[in-house]
């Protein structure tokens, strides 16, 4: 593929994928329904979302749960990896670790994650994300590695 087929491709998953994202939120299934998390850019090896902090993610300290910022990381990244992978391909993840280093309350202000793409291969993709405060204190951090495979035909 030429540059240019290549950015269109990218664009046509990063479409498919908003797509999926919205048909989820519209009919009020899935993490992005049940917790908040909105896509808010794709595309490129990059992705972003946001999710405002409420008592629906809380923990018993009130806090965030880490496992609510794991799920906003992986989105984030399995989203990244989806729209850099070549045409006729998917993906599942394979393993997420993260990294929390920063208290979010319930009653923080929305926050971001950037996830970017590190590696897209054949076989395996990887991806790194990062959980960043409004005012630009770092939350969580970490990676995700994903199986690359075939679309099954039929």
């Amino acid at each position: 593929m030429t540059n240019v087929d290549e950015r269109a491709h990218e664009a046509e998953r990063a479409e498919q994928y908003r797509a999926l994202v919205e048909y989820g939120l519209t009919a009020g299934i899935g993490v992005g329904h049940s917790l908040g998390i909105t896509l808010e850019a794709i595309g490129a090896g990059r992705a972003v979302w946001t999710m405002q902090p409420s008592t629906r993610a809380a923990d018993a300290h009130y806090s965030v749960a880490g496992g609510v910022l794991a799920t906003l990381m992986e989105a984030a990244m399995a989203s990244a990896v989806h729209a850099a992978l070549p045409p006729r391909t998917t993906y599942t993840a394979a393993g997420l670790s993260i990294a929390l280093v920063g208290k979010l309350r319930v009653d923080d202000p929305e926050v971001c994650c950037e996830a970017h793409v590190v590696h897209c291969g054949s076989r395996t993709a990887t991806a790194d994300a990062r959980v960043m405060t409004a005012d630009g204190r770092l939350v969580a951090h970490g990676g995700a590695s994903f199986l690359v495979f075939p679309v099954p035909q039929g």
